[in-house]
């Protein structure tokens, strides 16, 4: 878990005050007894001891292995500070105008109702999910791979969930019943730790049962993101993730490829290591990875981050189809004339969904789990099932 400077959590401290008072000015003008006051004011000052203690306190953030205490607390406070902005801000709106009170029962109802969706997105959006398929025509697909099945599937995040948690038997038997002639996991086993996969083996070896399997490393599973005693614990912490993936049915390709026989025919699965644009690392070898494919080969790469293919794989054409994961969607997202969108555009142009170049495709699976924050807001949990022909069929 990322440590934060003292001096970052004091001017969040102040901001989050300061939009506190602005909410407080607003409710008061509805509820107005001394209770009430107590109570708002004993909540906020909680957040924000918890706050320090969560973050701040010695060694905690750094040492945590348990990210649902974390990620539940970001969930409450962001749901606070939205809240409590939305409602300084019609506060603010109020002052120039006579009807105050309306004013500020209008902040109340929009507060609450974008409070409520971000509950929701919490307590039941997160387990939500979403089949998405695509059928994709090839020229250079070889024709004894006509109508082969894939189930994509990405960033599981394990710590983020609790192990009592259903959600994953569920993917797991959806999988099942789909009966893909091949699965492929693009990255992100864990948030940092080994310890999380603890206790998943048999669900994800079941989900692996009905053939061939692959994954790759994503930027969350080198143990970057916590500070380490010595090189020596953070390399064993990665070796255990390594065998995690093997342990779960995965055979895990780290810059290297396998071909898939069907009689005379045969197709290519590449899987690199991290790649992303700065600050995540780059650990990609794709010459590395292509050694003893023929030129006219049909290729599968599986890359983590989809910056890899907008910035140094579609114009080559060598991969006919890429797949990723990585950007969660941003785990929140709105749909407009049947369009999906989400803030995660503003970072990754590839965020989501199925993407092409010429006679190339990308396609970029928004995860199973979560970081951060345990929610997802129309964003929910995807299993992608990508189906290839033949156009010579």
């Amino acid at each position: 878990m990322r440590s934060f400077h003292l001096v970052y959590l004091i001017i969040f401290a102040g901001l989050y005050l300061i939009t506190g008072l602005g909410a407080y000015l607003n409710l008061i003008r509805i509820i107005c007894n001394k209770k009430f006051k107590i109570s708002y004011w004993c909540c906020s000052i909680s957040f924000i001891l918890f706050l320090f203690f969560l973050y701040a306190y010695q060694d905690q953030p750094k040492e945590a292995t348990n990210y649902l205490y974390f990620f539940y607390f970001n969930a409450l406070l962001f749901t606070d500070l939205i809240v409590k902005i939305t409602l300084s801000v019609f506060f603010v709106l109020s002052l120039p105008v006579q009807k105050k009170k309306v004013v500020s029962y209008m902040g109340v109802i929009m507060a609450s109702s974008i409070g409520a969706v971000m509950l929701y997105g919490l307590l039941l959006g997160r387990n939500e999910i979403k089949i998405s398929r695509q059928e994709l025509e090839f020229n250079s697909l070889p024709s004894a791979f006509d109508n082969f099945k894939i189930v994509q599937i990405s960033d599981s995040h394990l710590g983020s969930f609790r192990k009592s948690n259903k959600m994953l038997t569920r993917v797991k038997d959806k999988i099942r019943r789909i009966d893909p002639d091949l699965v492929l996991f693009t990255g992100d086993l864990v948030n940092n730790y080994a310890e999380e996969t603890k206790g998943w083996t048999d669900i994800f070896n079941q989900l692996n049962s009905g053939g061939k399997s692959f994954s790759i490393l994503g930027n969350h599973d080198y143990g970057d993101y916590s500070t380490w005693e010595n090189k020596e614990k953070k390399a064993a912490n990665f070796e255990k993730i390594v065998m995690a993936n093997k342990r779960m049915g995965f055979k895990l390709l780290r810059n290297e490829n396998r071909v898939i026989h069907r009689g005379k025919d045969s197709i290519f699965i590449v899987g690199v290591e991290n790649w992303g644009l700065p600050p995540f690392p780059q650990h990609a070898n794709l010459e590395k990875a292509s050694v003893g494919i023929p030129q006219n080969a049909f290729k599968i790469l599986m890359t983590h981050d989809p910056a890899h293919w907008e910035t140094a794989i579609k114009e080559t054409g060598n991969y006919q189809l890429t797949l990723s994961g990585h950007t969660h969607g941003m785990q929140w997202g709105i749909k407009a004339a049947g369009i999906p969108f989400s803030l995660a555009w503003l970072i990754e142009k590839k965020w989501g969904g199925l993407y092409r170049y010429g006679d190339t495709f990308l396609y970029v699976n928004t995860g199973l789990g979560s970081v951060g924050i345990p929610w997802r807001i129309d964003m929910p949990a995807e299993i992608t099932v990508i189906t290839l022909t033949n156009k010579k069929s």
